[in-house]
């Protein structure tokens, strides 16, 4: 039998096209764009909760290669980007079933009213008996393929009904081959997966929606999905359904970028996506730091690159079984006789003419074109509205958002045109229009006293819409604190620091007066944390609440100095910062002024 690898193309479209022109040279080799380091933001996802996972030396199955690096970059990008705290953060190496189970409970209570609970994996992933996709432990054999369940987590995180998302994300797939491409149980017969349960506050997010086996990228030393991920989630996703960039990335267009990624390296893939309108419009990840996607020349190159690399190791692997072969069959063939020469035959028949295939799926850049067209043409279907009293009301007219803003600063907006204003705000694809929209809404919520929804509607403008007004961020900072308690108090940190960062939109005396109160805000809430911290590790010494009050100790130490500055060098009060300042540091002399 004679080994056919021949070199065969594949073209997303389905359709062959004209050879492309020949190129005169090809361009200089090129690196990767890089996911590493993550970007720092100074942002506090402080709602959220992550249990980030890197399975790479399991005991009885094939190593799990550069799943660690995967794992360790995504903890990077939870606490550098998204800004999750590490009171509220695991993370997990090489662990056991018995391990990821422990963490995954104590996890669910980590997540604050509101928040998102990211569980992040990288390893491998199977089907058991039942029929139920897991994220296998190292201690998973062929007789026990122990771990967490995709449905077990949900379920168990699930269980915390404050929890507003969870957004499980795996760089594994389940089938019979995991990452590295070795078969983990061999000979192992491979059971019918059962479809995991879907809710609306739970997305499921793998490498691999089939039972294709993970890719690595070699070149950039990670898992594809994970190097297409957090690429996406830096900003190369930002735009991607419809072209037109608005400084944040949904989930729909991080998974239609990573679903992408595969065809513009050449490969051929399937990551998962999830096409459920209500969770496709959540926002991910948003601010001015964003990074522009690679041009296409990058990825064609890239594709080129990664097209011979594979070719080569197509063609070493022949090489190498060959050369295996070979010993056996000419140990056989110095004995002589019948038994000789049919080893040499056999090897002539398995080795002549030998030809390798690697398939390269080529990127029609109209294609994506074609899908951003369609977008727009069928309009997507909005998100569901958050306002239940709105959304039952009749629906009126509200085309005219001029004509709307004087009822709406008299509180007098019908609820068919809140409920015409939540459809719009949804449908609507001009960033200034929708930052129209949602300041009306909040002006009449606030005047007709509805604080409740006041809230709701600020959160999400400031979370989903638009952040860089000071003044809205200040009064949503000092709403939470004014609640004084500890759920709210790290809340209240956050828009303070968000506002403090466009300060410079305040001159004179109101810019004194404003920061001034931000910063007083902060080491007072930072104050509050830190002795329901230590009141909490009084009662129960555990090293997680000692951490926690350590952490939050030193925000009361560094807020209530750079407080006490500003009021000296602003002509302000200094006692109370002073006070504060010694209280959290245990001694004078750290605050004292220095010259």
């Amino acid at each position: 039998m004679v080994r056919s690898y021949m070199l065969g193309m594949v073209l997303m479209c389905g359709t062959l096209a004209s050879a492309a022109p020949a190129r005169a040279a090809d361009p200089a080799p090129v690196d990767p764009p890089p996911v590493d380091p993550a970007i720092r933001t100074g942002e506090r996802a402080t709602r959220d909760a992550a249990l980030i996972i890197g399975n790479e030396a399991y005991t009885s199955l094939p190593q799990a290669t550069w799943a660690q690096q995967d794992a360790s970059s995504f903890k990077d990008w939870s606490e550098l980007t998204r800004g999750v705290t590490p009171s509220r953060r695991a993370v997990l190496t090489n662990a056991d079933a018995n391990t990821m189970s422990r963490w995954l409970k104590k996890m669910r209570w980590k997540a604050r009213p509101g928040g998102t609970v990211w569980v992040y994996f990288a390893g491998h992933g199977a089907i058991d008996d039942s029929g139920r996709q897991v994220l296998l432990g190292t201690d998973a054999s062929g007789g026990a393929l122990s771990g967490l369940s995709i449905d077990e987590i949900a379920d168990i995180l699930g269980s915390n009904r404050k929890v507003e998302r969870i957004v499980i994300i795996a760089d594994a797939s389940f089938g019979p081959v995991g990452r590295g491409g070795f078969e983990l149980v061999p000979g192992r017969t491979q059971p019918e997966a059962r479809p995991v349960d879907a809710t609306p506050r739970v997305v499921v997010w793998t490498a691999e929606a089939g039972d294709a086996e993970p890719q690595l990228y070699a070149p950039a030393r990670h898992g594809l999905f994970t190097w297409s991920v957090l690429g996406a989630l830096r900003g190369w996703a930002d735009g991607e359904l419809d072209g037109s960039k608005d400084g944040k990335v949904t989930l729909g267009e991080a998974q239609a970028f990573v679903a992408r990624a595969p065809t513009l390296l050449g490969r051929l893939g399937s990551p998962q996506v999830d096409t459920r309108d209500e969770v496709r419009d959540w926002t991910l990840a948003q601010g001015s730091y964003l990074e522009n996607a690679p041009e296409y020349d990058t990825f064609e190159t890239l594709a080129r690159e990664d097209t011979d690399a594979r070719l080569r190791a197509a063609e070493r692997r022949v090489r190498e079984d060959a050369a295996a072969f070979w010993g056996d069959t000419l140990a056989m063939a110095q004995q002589g006789g019948d038994g000789g020469r049919e080893a040499l035959e056999a090897y002539v028949r398995e080795f002549s003419g030998t030809s390798v295939q690697v398939a390269r799926a080529v990127y029609v850049p109209q294609a994506l074109e074609a899908a951003r067209m369609l977008h727009a043409w069928d309009g997507s279907a909005p998100a569901r509205p958050t306002q239940p009293t709105a959304a039952s009301a009749p629906v009126e007219p509200c085309d005219d958002l001029m004509a709307m803003e004087g009822p709406a600063m008299l509180g007098q907006l019908s609820a068919g045109q809140d409920t015409c204003l939540e459809a719009r705000l949804h449908t609507e694809r001009l960033q200034t229009t929708k930052n129209k929209i949602s300041r009306i809404m909040i002006v009449n919520a606030e005047v007709k006293g509805d604080t409740a929804a006041w809230e709701v509607l600020m959160h999400r403008h400031l979370e989903d819409i638009d952040r860089s007004d000071p003044d809205l961020c200040m009064r949503y900072a000092v709403f939470l604190h004014r609640k004084n308690d500890t759920d709210t108090a790290e809340d209240a940190v956050r828009w303070a620091d968000v506002a403090l960062e466009n300060k410079q939109n305040w001159e004179g005396e109101p810019h004194v007066r404003k920061v001034t109160g931000l910063l007083r805000l902060r080491a007072e809430a930072a104050h509050r944390l830190w002795v329901a911290a230590e009141n909490a590790y009084r009662k129960d010494a555990t090293p997680e609440n000692d951490r926690m009050a350590r952490e939050y100790r030193g925000w009361a130490k560094d807020f209530s100095r750079e407080w006490l500055d500003y009021a000296r060098a602003s002509g302000g009060q200094t006692q109370k910062p002073f006070e504060l300042c010694k209280t959290a540091a245990g001694t004078e002399s750290f605050c004292k002024e220095t010259h």
